[in-house]
């Protein structure tokens, strides 16, 4: 199974932010036995851009926080025109259940944006992963 967010700019914040699609639960994994794929595609507004080189010192993903325990989450990789991130998730327990933070970085026309993290608590601004 995959679950695909789309991302784009939101212009109504000052500076612009990434904003990524979370509606109908697309940021919620279901448990499976076998590894799942959450897919970023740069759409809209952000469409012509890339994710930030993920050897940046600032890379295009990045977990807010306390990161996950290891081995629930692969590496990211970038797609080839570098507009679209994916990331292996294997929900297949107890242990691998719980909602994590990240940071997503674009470049549009030579300018970086992120999305927005006020806070962790701020399930509105701040992108999840939750697998459940």
């Amino acid at each position: 199974m995959s679950n695909n967010l789309h991302v784009n700019l939101d212009q109504n914040t000052t500076p612009w932010c990434v904003d990524i699609d979370q509606s109908g639960n697309a940021n919620h994994v279901s448990r499976s036995p076998d590894a799942q794929t959450i897919t970023w595609q740069l759409t809209g507004n952000a469409a012509s851009g890339s994710f930030v080189a993920l050897t940046d010192p600032n890379p295009g993903f990045a977990w807010v926080g306390a990161a996950p325990p290891s081995g629930i989450f692969g590496s990211p990789t970038l797609s080839a025109n570098g507009n679209q991130l994916t990331l292996g998730d294997l929900n297949n327990s107890v242990g691998t259940t719980g909602t994590w933070t990240y940071i997503l970085r674009i470049n549009v026309d030579g300018v970086v944006y992120q999305s927005k993290t006020t806070s962790l608590t701020a399930t509105t601004t701040n992108p999840t992963i939750k697998n459940q």
